[in-house]
């Protein structure tokens, strides 16, 4: 079955399951690193909002042998567990003094974003850019998005330039900062059957060569932004007892490698760009650069 036959399968079967006033459709969305995926959305009576269900992947899973009825009742108990029958009140983007204290930012990849970059508010840094969103609070789309256009600015009457210090000042609060070592992470996901087995895994992970720590912020939602959480850089260098690399393992969090026990930056950009290849969805990418944050100046740079 063609692409174009797998959706319009998708359509006609979930039509039998609502009503003939529900409008289901797909529409294209443009993601990070201008990733074209196609978004199906189900709209019932009395509803002015969604889950936007991407279709990609579901394809993929039926490339690999998934049957069409499995991935139905797959988009079908994902659109009810994450539908709600509360309406979405939108009017206080109109204000922005209801929007000022949720404007945070998060980090792009500035080469992979230009067009995108070309409609919207941004701040350069490094080989990122710095873009502006305002972070839906209300319940039950908490940590949902709107992404800060230019045409907003205007509308606001609000001037590029007032963004930056805003967003400094909310996304650590909003958006904490997190770091954990890379044992901490794994360790909750083995089975606590065996305590033995899991003092063992503990004593591999701990004494590795390289530890690691990944960084992001308390949500896991594009925290590599932490990277500009300047103070919690700094104390996680004191902590470390020196400068570290920072490898950008994607858009939601980064790991950070203490210098002095890491291999060369070149060897750790080649590891970089082979799992954004191989392991990282292509609209979570951040970037292929190693970057070093150094104690002394505290200052992140390219390697």
């Amino acid at each position: 079955m063609t692409y174009k036959s797998f959706k319009d399968q998708i359509i006609s079967s979930l039509r039998a399951h609502f009503s003939e006033e529900t409008d289901i459709f797909i529409q294209p969305f443009q993601h990070n690193n201008q990733i074209q995926i196609d978004g199906l959305t189900i709209l019932e009576p009395d509803s002015n909002i969604s889950p936007t269900i991407y279709l990609n992947q579901y394809y993929g899973d039926y490339q690999k042998g998934t049957p069409i009825e499995e991935i139905e009742s797959r988009i079908l108990r994902y659109y009810h567990s994450h539908n709600t029958t509360q309406r979405f009140d939108a009017s206080f983007f109109t204000d922005f003094e209801k929007v000022r204290p949720r404007i945070a930012y998060k980090l792009v990849h500035f080469e992979r974003n230009k067009e995108l970059l070309e409609e919207i508010p941004y701040v350069p840094f490094l080989d990122l850019a710095i873009v502006f969103y305002c972070l839906v609070q209300q319940e039950p789309y908490q940590n949902g998005m709107i992404l800060i256009r230019k045409e907003h600015l205007s509308y606001w009457g609000v001037d590029a330039d007032s963004l930056l210090p805003l967003a400094q000042e909310n996304t650590p609060s909003l958006l904490p900062f997190s770091c954990n070592s890379l044992a901490d992470l794994l360790l909750p996901a083995l089975d606590d059957s065996s305590l033995e087995a899991c003092e063992l895994s503990r004593e591999s992970l701990e004494s590795d060569a390289v530890p690691m720590y990944v960084i992001s912020n308390r949500q896991r939602q594009n925290g590599a932004a932490s990277l500009l959480y300047q103070e919690d850089l700094k104390r996680l260098a004191e902590k470390l007892g020196g400068s570290f690399y920072v490898l950008p393992s994607s858009v939601h969090e980064v790991i950070a490698i203490p210098a002095n026990v890491a291999k060369d930056a070149q060897s750790l950009a080649k590891v970089v760009k082979e799992i954004n290849l191989a392991e990282v969805p292509p609209e979570e990418v951040l970037s292929d650069c190693v970057y070093l944050f150094d104690r002394d100046s505290g200052v992140l740079s390219i390697c």
